[in-house]
């Protein structure tokens, strides 16, 4: 009987690898954003999901389309119920994340995670934001009244 000879510990390369994919992917990436306006009733929640997903099938990135959509979704309807009303959501790809944007009205009204009863119907949005994203925030915007309220999802 013939014995295979032993490869140890040794990787081999192969092209196309996750590694070498990956790569690619964020060279080609880094530094796109995509943005588009929303209007201030509550259609800018299905307008933001849309939006969400062709951009992400522009961007091969079909797999991150549940998270990217509820927390658009989530950042969207508190922009309406808290910041004043939506004015746009953008994507953008920065490195290793996906960040996701909705601008609002309302530069005073940061949003407050807050906790809730499980009978409560709301209070559960930035909660799941916070859940499914890597980092959110908030940032004052300079060139009209409101603010950025922001997350980032790991591509």
């Amino acid at each position: 009987m013939q014995e295979l000879p032993s490869t140890g510990n040794r990787r081999t390369k192969r092209p196309g690898t996750p590694r070498a994919v990956w790569g690619g992917l964020v060279a080609r990436l880094t530094g796109s954003r995509r943005t588009t306006p929303l209007p201030p009733n509550s259609s800018s929640a299905s307008i933001a999901r849309s939006f969400v997903r062709s951009v992400l099938i522009e961007w091969d990135l079909t797999a991150m389309e549940p998270d990217a959509s509820l927390v658009a979704t989530e950042l969207v309807t508190n922009g309406l119920l808290h910041g004043g009303g939506t004015d746009s959501i953008s994507i953008t790809a920065t490195g290793r994340h996906l960040r996701i944007a909705v601008a609002d009205r309302a530069p005073e009204r940061p949003p407050r995670r807050q906790y809730h009863e499980l009978t409560a119907e709301g209070g559960r949005g930035i909660a799941l934001v916070e859940g499914v994203s890597d980092a959110w925030g908030t940032t004052r915007l300079r060139l009209h009244r409101g603010k950025s309220v922001w997350c980032d999802l790991k591509i």
